[in-house]
């Protein structure tokens, strides 16, 4: 096969003839290395994107929430994304998390901001929401779905405290076809996180079983996605640090201890991962599907009127 490149033409030959293949390289190669630098800086070029803060941040606004709105974040942590959304959208919110310490935190920032008039913080997990039903207009949940045991029970309580037609953002890590099982297993075992929340396709599956339908998809990588974000140099650093450590091992388990050293690794060799498209993340905008009585009700219609839509 032919392939192009911006000095010109190369010869590829066929994948079993590997000695005329190591030739067709090396001739490709070195004439690569030696030319002007110039020539090839559009390899350095940025891929484009934005920040997640202003793609993500745009999407509860998108949905329609804005004051007289109710938005729950599940899983708020320290408190940052909820008062940024809360001066962004002017709406209720209200605070989840397991820790207490984060929930301290979280009060603390509310109160510089002075939002507390419309942010509630309270104690509870995405497995079982401190939340009645139908309660919210929009559930935010960010970085954090990959640490979930139940995925099923976990997506259907963000079902349960939503309103027919309210919406939901989830963004958590997918893996794509590079990532390979064995090494997958390996950092997600030190990390806490789930493997199985990094299917795609099992989290579509889960969304759309307790009626949650899928408005929008795209993940933070992929040229064309909507959800495109800026690229990090800084990501290198992670590559850098886990080669450092790996070959002053013994040196950094003294210092560090064995489980530490495994966890640091892990947690560079995670960044890696997205670093190299071995996983990425998903960004999924979500609706709770009304019921046909529920559409008939707010069409001012009785219910059972109407007939169902075709292929209901």
């Amino acid at each position: 096969m032919r392939r192009m490149y911006h000095r010109g033409q190369v010869e590829w030959p066929s994948m079993s003839d590997r000695k005329e293949r190591i030739e067709a390289f090396y001739r490709f190669l070195w004439p690569f290395l030696a030319a002007d630098k110039s020539e090839y800086a559009y390899l350095d070029e940025a891929p484009g994107g934005r920040p997640a803060s202003e793609f993500l941040g745009e999407i509860p606004a998108r949905r329609g929430i804005g004051a007289g709105s109710r938005l729950v974040d599940v899983g708020c942590g320290k408190g940052k994304q909820l008062v940024e959304l809360g001066k962004r959208l002017g709406c209720d919110l209200i605070g989840v998390d397991p820790l207490e310490q984060n929930l301290e935190l979280a009060a603390e920032r509310v109160w510089k901001e002075s939002l507390q008039q419309r942010v509630t913080l309270r104690k509870g997990s995405i497995e079982k929401l401190p939340l009645e039903d139908a309660s919210v207009d929009f559930v935010w949940c960010l970085d954090m779905f990959n640490h979930v045991e139940d995925i099923e029970g976990a997506i259907a309580e963000c079902a349960r405290v939503l309103k027919p037609g309210g919406s939901m953002m989830n963004c958590s890590a997918v893996g794509s076809d590079l990532l390979e099982p064995r090494e997958a297993r390996r950092v997600t075992d030190r990390l806490g996180i789930n493997l199985d929340t990094l299917s795609q396709e099992r989290m579509a599956a889960a969304f759309q079983a307790v009626g949650l339908r899928i408005v929008e998809y795209g993940t933070t990588t992929d040229e064309g996605s909507p959800f495109l974000e800026v690229f990090d140099d800084d990501m290198a650093r992670h590559a850098l640090r886990f080669g450092k450590m790996r070959r002053s091992r013994s040196r950094m388990t003294a210092r560090l201890g064995q489980e530490a050293f495994d966890i640091l690794s892990a947690y560079d060799e995670w960044n890696i991962f997205l670093l190299l498209g071995k996983t990425t993340y998903g960004v999924w905008v979500l609706e709770r599907v009304r019921s046909h009585s529920q559409q008939e009700e707010e069409a001012g219609s009785p219910p059972g009127s109407r007939p169902p839509p075709p292929g209901t």
